[in-house]
């Protein structure tokens, strides 16, 4: 099995401080068949000394030394480049354990046609130990998830050939992220698994902060401002996912749905579609005030 190719896309930035630990993370995979490509998205720091330092020792790894576009812009401008069986993304901060390809690989090789993996992940802090808090709550993957909520954290994310054609010919002007763009897509095209083990070490610093603020009403106000924080680029999203796929009359009616809800009649019907949701109680409530007050789009 070892034969199909997997490249893991990195996309970079002032990212020196935990670089070669992740990198070193990616080299010790299980799975041999492996390249890594490394876009550096205009770092001002050792980071590129650092990635040339690899590229020059290792012929898997090849670096790309590129102007800044941002996260999503850079791991766009890197798919587009790939030609492998399986497609991986990358931070450039995290800790991937041995087995991660592997069992990325080993559940998409039993789908036909488009196909998205992506996993649970252990929250570990600064120096790389696991944190007392950690996301154990199952997930139901799914487009009407998708269309108001990403669980694909992208350094999780695994993707067949299939899956990569797909995005490569369809890559957006105003996607959130990568991630939640891939989750879109796939979960309109194809087949999304997630995996409830977890096979990364995701690190939190002050770079990369989640949780919520103590108590209910603290965890309430953080999630309504994250929510709220994409409003404007949601509906941004929504708008060319509209444009670039059609064809499922459903889920193509969802989306607008969705968008409609910018005014009414279309907020208070929004409000008891029951084809959107998201992954916890608290979420959905909040989500649905915010359409209520149109602070969601």
């Amino acid at each position: 099995m070892d034969k199909m190719k997997v490249q893991i896309l990195m996309s970079t930035y002032n990212g020196e401080r935990f670089l070669r630990e992740q990198i070193e993370s990616l080299l010790r995979q299980s799975w041999k068949n492996v390249e890594i490509l490394i876009r550096d998205d205009g770092s001002k720091d050792g980071t590129r000394e650092i990635l040339n330092e690899y590229s020059d020792k290792y012929e898997n790894i090849q670096v790309y030394l590129e102007s800044n576009l941002g996260v999503a812009g850079s791991f766009f401008e890197l798919l587009k480049k790939s030609d492998a069986d399986y497609v991986a993304f990358c931070d450039q901060d995290d800790i991937w354990l041995e087995k991660k390809i592997e069992a990325a690989v080993v559940k998409l090789e039993q789908e036909k046609g488009p196909a998205l993996y992506c996993s649970n992940k252990i929250l570990v802090d600064s120096t790389g130990n696991p944190m007392k808090k950690q996301d154990i709550r199952k997930r139901r993957p799914g487009f009407g998830n998708a269309v108001v909520e990403c669980i694909c954290t992208g350094c999780t994310a695994v993707m067949n050939q299939e899956l990569a054609e797909i995005l490569k010919e369809k890559v957006p002007e105003h996607a959130i992220l990568h991630d939640w763009w891939t989750y879109l897509a796939a979960s309109y095209v194809g087949k999304v698994i997630y995996d409830e083990q977890a096979y990364i070490y995701y690190r939190q610093h002050q770079e990369n902060v989640v949780g919520a603020k103590p108590g209910f009403w603290g965890e309430v106000q953080s999630k309504a401002a994250y929510l709220r924080n994409n409003r404007g680029k949601l509906k941004g999203q929504l708008t060319d996912f509209a444009k670039l796929y059609q064809g499922n009359k459903d889920k193509d009616a969802l989306v607008q749905n969705v968008l409609g809800a910018e005014h009414f009649p279309g907020t208070i019907k929004i409000l008891w579609n029951r084809d959107m949701y998201r992954q916890s109680l608290l979420d959905e409530i909040i989500m649905r005030m915010l359409f209520l007050f149109h602070r969601m789009l």
